[in-house]
């Protein structure tokens, strides 16, 4: 070979050279021997018992808010008391011993041990388990079939001893036990802080595992079902990470590492004015015993929801907690329906406050204001039909009398010589029997046809009805706009519940919705506007008279003495009151409603409210309305101006 004949030569320089080659490839051919031969077996037995696990980490849920910042939905956190596994191997080792004792040495079959070795593995757990349970004075059963399941499969993730611990059982915890193998996990869990409060517009959570091949094993992450939390789902979850944990040969954790670190979900600031809706609920529960109805304020500047309540509602932590049967049965009531938001997914005749619409096809059409109409105190189309009774009563109406004393026989007569179809097309000159393109949703339109959609039949049997709001349904959240556009003269804004998201961690905000989208501008003559704002005030101001009665409003925001509930902020409204078909004629069903904008002379907020099976609108729906003014007055006196207060984008 070529080094052995260098060797032979007699230069010392190339001898040298030569020998320390050789010893290098006898080194390197040594060590590749040594790794290949001698040690193959050691590393295939590590390479056995090593490898990896991908481990989700759910990211923490962005928080819910109202236009001023106070906290609609956030995290709180639950203190877990966990036990890690691999930490108890030896008394693992020692029970199996002890418990093989028992066995003739050649009875122990393999599926024996393995029986042996999860008793005595459960055995060890459970008595720690119970130790601290007992400790912390938790009456927890202790589960083996669960433990079996999650040290069957997830033995590399810690167990679960005692959940949801109390903050008292942390402080002992703390105390009593310092043990490595156990450990407080702080886990985040949904939260509604103010229960049943807005729950229709938040919506709420359900705990689910993420469907994804690459993790071995994820803790629960929470998906949005209804409302908010389900519209804006994808930013308030943010992005979830995940951990690379190296495990031996029976699948306990060696050592983890981030590899992906999660990213918090983005907070999502709503319109709503947390104090306001407050008094939304609270007033719209005092209206009756087991309220059912709804209510939505709205900025008519904009086209912002300030409030919007529905009754009965739900407790949404409730959901995230798990429901009992109870509850489950109490959310199920076919009657009571709490799941449903009434301002957006129930569509009901407006009653007496479509008058507002009727007046205008009216005035269009050519009607005096100043005409008076005899009103015999009913209508009959013909001598032998139906009456429908009219509760202002007979005697001599004209346009603003009629309107403030809510006279059907009035509104008939002249309604029917405007024409159904014209009394229609005003409607829909409001958009009303359509969605807003709300961003809640199952959102309904209702049924307010346009005037190319009835037919003659329609027209005979149904006109005196829908010149009144009956046989047509819509929505409080498209009355809350009609009463907008009216208040501000003229213009339909889309409605608006959620303005931006905010990333916790960078601050960039993200503009959801831009304020004050319009969605029409309906063309109605400025004077009928005015007529229509006057005939409103006159329904909340107008004074009891022998001559000219009284508004059916005036009760409500007047005290006995006459002094009125709100000095110096003037309200105008319409009550409403609808009929329904009711199987027993002694108890006529209802639908009552008030819609209404103040103050008077510089309009600012609507307020609709919808009460099913009230007795009238006026005594049912208007003291909703004026607890809820009561309340803009106080925020707005709080705050200085209503700019500062409600402006918010």
């Amino acid at each position: 070979m070529f080094i052995f004949s260098i060797l032979q030569q007699k230069d010392t320089r190339l001898r040298v050279i030569a020998w320390i080659v050789g010893g290098g490839l006898f080194v390197l051919l040594t060590g590749l021997w040594v790794v290949q031969i001698v040690c193959a077996g050691r590393f295939e037995h590590n390479s056995e018992k090593q490898s990896l696990r991908r481990v989700g980490i759910p990211a923490i849920r962005g928080r819910i808010l109202d236009r001023n910042g106070l906290v609609l939905a956030e995290n709180t956190a639950h203190y877990n008391a966990i036990l890690y596994l691999e930490d108890l191997q030896p008394q693992f080792v020692e029970t199996f011993t002890r418990l093989s004792k028992a066995y003739p040495r050649a009875s122990l079959s393999p599926a024996i041990r393995h029986k042996l070795q999860l008793q005595a593995d459960c055995q060890v757990v459970s008595n720690i388990a119970m130790q601290v349970s007992s400790s912390l004075e938790e009456s927890r059963v202790f589960s083996t079939n669960a433990f079996l399941r999650h040290y069957t499969n997830f033995p590399y993730v810690p167990f679960d001893i005692v959940p949801n611990m109390s903050q008292k059982q942390v402080v002992r915890f703390a105390e009593l036990f310092t043990r490595p193998d156990l450990e407080i996990e702080t886990q985040p869990v949904r939260s509604y802080p103010n229960g049943p409060l807005a729950a229709h517009v938040l919506g709420y959570v359900r705990p689910e595992m993420p469907d994804v091949d690459y993790v071995s094993y994820s803790l629960p992450d929470y998906e949005g079902r209804t409302g908010v939390e389900r519209k804006f789902d994808e930013d308030l979850r943010g992005r979830p990470g995940t951990k690379l944990v190296l495990v031996n040969s029976r699948n306990y954790r060696q050592r983890e590492d981030i590899e992906t670190p999660n990213e918090a979900g983005k907070d999502i600031y709503l319109t709503i004015d947390l104090p306001l809706q407050r008094a939304a609920e609270k007033a719209l529960a005092e209206a009756q015993a087991n309220v059912r109805g709804a209510v939505v304020v709205m900025d008519v500047r904009n086209g912002d929801v300030l409030a919007m309540a529905s009754a009965p509602a739900y407790d949404p932590n409730h959901y995230v907690a798990g429901l009992t049967p109870a509850e489950m049965t109490a959310l199920n009531d076919p009657k009571n329906t709490p799941q449903i938001n009434r301002a957006i997914d129930g569509a009901y005749p407006p009653g007496s406050t479509f008058k507002i619409i009727t007046t205008i096809a009216c005035l269009e059409n050519g009607l005096n204001p100043n005409e008076i109409f005899d009103s015999p105190g009913e209508y009959r189309a013909t001598p032998n039909s139906r009456p429908i009774h009219d509760t202002a009563g007979a005697g001599k109406y004209d346009l603003n009398k009629a309107f403030y004393r809510s006279s059907n026989t009035y509104f008939i007569h002249y309604g029917l010589i405007a024409g159904l179809d014209k009394i229609l097309a005003v409607a829909k000159r409001f958009h009303l029997g359509e969605k807003t393109q709300f961003a809640l949703t199952p959102e309904v339109a209702g049924n307010t046809p346009g005037p190319d959609q009835i037919g003659v039949s329609w027209l005979q049997s149904s006109g005196p009805d829908i010149c009144i709001g009956q046989e047509i349904t819509t929505t409080p959240l498209q009355m809350a706009g009609l009463i907008s556009a009216i208040a501000n003269g003229g213009k339909l804004f889309w409605p608006r519940i959620a303005s931006e998201a905010s990333s916790p961690e960078t601050g960039e905000k993200q503009t959801l919705y831009p304020p004050g989208r319009l969605r029409d501008t309906v063309r109605v003559d400025p004077g009928i506007i005015e007529r229509i704002h006057h005939a409103m005030l006159e329904d909340t101001e107008h004074a009891p008279d022998a001559d000219t009665g009284v508004g059916t409003a005036y009760k409500e925001f007047h005290h006995p003495n006459g002094e009125p509930w709100l000095p110096n902020f003037r309200v105008a409204g319409k009550t409403g009151t609808a009929e329904l078909k009711s199987t027993s004629p002694n108890s006529p069903r209802r639908i009552t409603w008030f819609d209404s904008f103040a103050p008077y002379e510089n309009p600012r907020y609507a307020v609709v409210v919808m009460v099913e099976d009230g007795s009238f609108g006026g005594p049912t729906c208007a003291p909703v309305a004026r607890k809820i003014y009561q309340a803009i007055l106080k925020r707005e006196q709080a705050g200085g101006a209503a700019s500062s207060t409600f402006a918010r984008n």
